[in-house]
């Protein structure tokens, strides 16, 4: 899973390549990606999960970043290839799901949010499906 600000799915909604950067910060994970991956997005000034996506490329190094985060050193980058993409009004509403995913269950179900704040989370093939399936009841 990734999580995105509002400003950068924008950037990526509206880029012709569908590209998803990441900071020297997750370079482990970042080596994990393969080909074929399947991802779902998280836009956490929203609170929602917006799309599902693939990963299409294998893992480039940035010159220069298109997104915007002054705290962030964007350093990767891989191209996705969008499977399904919802409306920011039918985004699926996280606080409704979130507590039950067994990726947040080291958080108090009140604080979920704190376990979305990084960029790139490695979710658990239930999680993943739970969540893809809300999204795909609604495209």
């Amino acid at each position: 899973m990734f999580t995105v600000s509002k400003e950068n799915f924008d950037i990526l909604v509206k880029q012709k390549e569908k590209q998803i950067e990441f900071g020297k910060k997750f370079q482990k994970r970042v080596k994990r990606i393969e080909l074929e991956d399947r991802v779902v997005l998280y836009v956490k000034d929203l609170k929602k999960w917006i799309l599902t996506a693939t990963i299409d490329s294998k893992i480039k190094n940035i010159i220069k970043s298109n997104w915007i985060d002054d705290t962030l050193d964007y350093r990767y980058k891989v191209d996705l290839s969008i499977n399904s993409i919802l409306d920011e009004n039918n985004g699926i509403d996280a606080s409704y799901i979130a507590p039950s995913l067994e990726y947040l269950k080291k958080w108090l179900p009140e604080h979920w949010e704190l376990g979305l704040s990084d960029s790139m989370h490695i979710l658990s093939a239930r999680d993943f499906n739970l969540i893809e399936s809300e999204i795909n009841k609604i495209t």
